[in-house]
């Protein structure tokens, strides 16, 4: 970024150069904003042991208002998304499962080929609440499905500048926090990140 603002800062540079490089400056500012804020994030979550302002509300809806949030990125690469679930009540903090939603979702847009498929389900059952967020990207490796959910790790390095390392990671702890689980299933036709949490049994 200060190499491309000293380039501006000295002129001469033509107006197809000058709208490059503040693009680029941009990009790279939105990207260290997000990763300040990640570790912000998950140096909160780290210092927290119990699972603390948990409510009631409907998971469904929490899902769609995701989507929601991302629809710029999905529509840019035309990606279709499906949403097959019904309505799901949850017990749990509504914020924090927001951001294991958007992390999620947005690994799965950014792995997905142009015209590709996003899926998001929902599985009930007397003692859980599943969710499955699948994509049609390419096949996540054995010894890369034992690391991925480690902070600053990224198995995809040509993706490495649009993301952080940390995303996963912030998944994992509020999965742990509400006594679930999270694991990812790869294979070459799709790839699936699984949340499990456990219901309420009040």
């Amino acid at each position: 970024i200060y190499g491309f603002a000293r380039l501006l800062l000295r002129g001469n540079v033509s107006e197809g150069e000058t709208k490059e490089y503040l693009s680029i400056i941009e990009q790279e500012s939105g990207r260290l904003a997000t990763m300040a804020t990640n570790v912000l994030n998950m140096t909160k979550i780290e210092n927290q042991s119990i699972l603390t302002d948990v409510t009631k509300f409907n998971l469904s809806e929490q899902l769609r208002r995701c989507v929601l949030l991302l629809e710029k990125k999905w529509t840019e690469k035309n990606i279709e998304m499906s949403c097959g679930f019904n309505e799901h009540m949850i017990c749990a903090n509504e914020e924090m499962l927001k951001q294991v939603w958007i992390n999620l979702l947005d690994n799965a847009i950014k792995f997905a080929p142009e015209n590709g498929i996003v899926a998001i389900q929902i599985y009930e059952r007397p003692d859980s609440v599943s969710v499955a967020i699948k994509n049609n990207g390419p096949k996540i490796s054995d010894k890369d499905k034992m690391r991925i959910f480690n902070k600053f790790f990224q198995a995809d390095t040509s993706h490495a500048a649009q993301g952080t390392g940390i995303g996963l990671s912030i998944v994992k702890k509020i999965t742990e926090l509400h006594k679930g689980k999270v694991w990812a299933e790869s294979s070459d036709q799709e790839t699936v990140f699984w949340v499990c949490l456990p219901k309420d049994k009040k």
